[in-house]
Parts: structure tokens; sequence; C-alpha cells
């Protein structure tokens, strides 16, 4: 049976993730006009405090799981704008360990690895792959050309995993390819000027030349290591939650100030109109997140779900725009300054049904799933 109920030791972690956040975000607007700025370890008040994600590798036993609580964690780094320690998402390692040989992930898997998918041309949809993987036979290496874009860790990770149009004599489609930095050929562009989360480490990357050796020809199943996405949307949708809960928690906080508080046992025409719907956004926050830790316990004890899963982030996508205009709405002015949190929580929030496969995306892919149509037949 699948309970929402969170254990002492979970709420323990929690209640030390959420005072973590409380902390860092004084820290949220230093990276709004510096985007070459990398991201540190740690600020300063992570000093002294316990490091959530190994109290949760130590308690483990006692919690409702890895899955679920990482989840949990995330949403709240996300709701104090940056992490208090540096903890990073990365679908690379994720892709690694599904596709990658146990040689091969024993290898890198305590690297940071970016995934190379996204390309000027076509965007994230690996058909569209310009970029290829050339087989020298004389030197048993593989030549990648190409260029990748909106790298997410381009700058600060370890590795990427590249997504490349194979060029063989006897074998085509595409394969994935681990590029260490450092590697000849292999080039980081600058950061990319974004409209929000500014603070993440987002740039181009471009290979020339690049040679590598036939150890990294990460030769498994494509189509699992695709589905890698499936761990991974649930968790963007626990990024929109935190955004959101930040955004409804200030708005909350202002209207306090002039007297209106939320009273749930009260009808529409009972209470004003900001109150009513920061209310009726409070209760799809509630399902959201309901939906979230469902994709992840099904993921814990099941497997990754791919439609439970694409809800989640389909869900986290639309709320995290709703919640966020409808407090701009309701602030008025104080929504729009740059003085408090709002508006960058706006500009924040747009990521959300993009990342991992936009809201249109997941809703294709559920609409097949009930449907019975292939790719082919709904696109």
């Amino acid at each position: 049976m699948v309970s929402f109920a969170l254990t002492r030791a979970d709420r323990a972690i929690l209640k030390e993730a959420k005072a973590q956040a409380d902390l860092a975000s004084r820290h949220a607007r230093e990276f709004e006009h510096d985007e070459d700025r990398m991201l540190p370890h740690a600020f300063p008040e992570a000093e002294g405090r316990p490091d959530t994600r190994a109290m949760l590798a130590h308690l483990e036993p006692e919690t409702s799981g890895a899955k679920i609580l990482t989840a949990l964690l995330y949403l709240e780094d996300w709701r104090g704008g940056v992490p208090l320690r540096e903890a990073r998402y990365s679908l690379g390692n994720t892709a690694l360990r599904i596709a990658g040989a146990p040689e091969q992930y024993e290898r890198w898997r305590n690297r940071t690895i970016a995934i190379g998918l996204t390309e000027s041309v076509g965007g994230s949809d690996p058909a569209s792959t310009r970029t290829t993987a050339t087989w020298d036979a004389a030197a048993g290496e593989w030549v990648i050309e190409g260029e990748k874009i909106f790298i997410t860790y381009a700058e600060s990770c370890d590795a990427v995993l590249v997504l490349a149009r194979l060029v063989h004599p006897e074998r085509r489609g595409l394969s994935a390819f681990m590029v260490e930095k450092g590697t000849p050929g292999l080039s980081v562009g600058r950061q990319f000027r974004k409209m929000g989360i500014r603070f993440e480490d987002t740039a181009p990357l471009a290979f020339s030349a690049c040679r590598v050796p036939a150890f990294n020809h990460i030769d498994g199943d494509l189509k699992s290591m695709l589905r890698s996405f499936s761990e991974s949307r649930p968790v963007v949708a626990a990024y929109a939650l935190g955004v959101t809960r930040a955004a409804l928690d200030f708005t909350w906080g202002r209207l306090a100030e002039i007297g209106i508080a939320p009273d749930y046992d009260q009808g529409p025409t009972e209470t004003t109109a900001a109150a009513d719907r920061l209310m009726s956004l409070e209760a799809e926050w509630e399902a959201t997140w309901t939906v979230v830790l469902q994709a992840k316990w099904i993921e814990q004890n099941e497997g990754p779900g791919k439609i439970d899963s694409s809800m989640a982030k389909a869900m986290g996508g639309g709320l995290a725009r709703r919640v966020t205009q409808t407090c701009i709405d309701v602030l008025g002015v104080c929504g729009l300054s740059d003085a408090y949190p709002i508006e960058k929580a706006f500009r924040d929030a747009r990521i959300f049904d993009i990342y991992e496969g936009t809201g249109e995306v997941q809703r294709l892919i559920i609409a097949r799933e009930i449907l019975g149509y292939s790719p082919k037949e709904l696109n």
C-alpha cells in the first residue's frame, strides 16, 4: 500500500533541510548579475550544520526511502533559492548507471557527469542529432565532431555523456560516449545569459576532432538510457514545488500584514478574492506534491514509472507558472520589484516546464499511453 505519512527520521531530516533553506535564501540574489560565477561547494552558514544528504544515508533504513527523501530535499534546496551546500542532480550519472557496463560505471561513478543531448537544430529530440562519432580503426578511437547547447554543469562537470550519430563501416544509428574534461578537442563556451536560474552553470560544448578511446563508448541500450528521464522528471517537479512554496509563503506573509490569512473552512463568498485564489493554488500544490511522492514511491519499489513521472513533471511545470503569475497579480507592484523574491521566482519558474521534456511532450507521452498510440501516430 502506498503511504505518504512521513517517518520520524523523514521529519528530522526535512526539518534541518528547511532550516538550511532559510539560511541559503539570503544568498539567492547574489548570482542575478554575475552568471559567470560558479556556486560554492558550501556557503559560510553551512559551517557546523549537518549535511542533510549524509543524514539521509545514515538514517535511510528509518526513512520512507532515499528516492522519496532525495526529491523532498531538492524541494527545500529550491525553496531557499540556492542550495546551502552543493547538491547536484546529474542526469548523466543516472544514464551511465543504466546504460554503461559495470566497469564503466565503476570508473566514473564518483564524477559529476553532464549529459550532452540538446543541439541548436532539433533541440533535445534524439532523432535530430547531428553530432557524429567516427570510428578510426587504425587508432582504435572514436572521433567526435559537433556542438551541444544548454548543457547543465558544462563548466563545472568532470565529464560529459554525449549523444552522437555513429559513422562506422558496420554500424549506424545513435550511441553515447563519455568525454572527460581536458580531452583535446573538447571546449566549453561562455555561460548563457538566461531569464532565470542564473546561478546554474549552463553553457554550450563544442567537439572538434575530439578523440576518445573505445572504452569510452557506452554501448548499452540507448532506449533504456533515455528512460533515465523517468527518474529525473519527478525531481524537476520537486524543484518547481520548492520555488512555488517560497512564492506562496512570501505572498501569504505580505497579506498577513493587512489582516488576510487563509481559512480553509470558509467558502469563496466568505473570504477575500486574493485569499481564495491562493487557497486554490495551495490545493494544487498539495496534489502535485502527492503525485511527485507517488512517482518516487513507484520508482523505489517497482522501478521508474514512465507515465507517473510524466504526470509529475507536467503538473509541476504548470503549477510553477500559475503560482508565480498569481502571486504577482495579488501583490501588484511589490511582486514586480527586484527588492522582493517574487519576480525572481517568476523568472526561475519558467524552466520547470522545459527541463527534461516540455509540458507538451509530457502530455503526449501520457496521451499515447492512455489511447494506445505510437509516437508516429500521435506526435
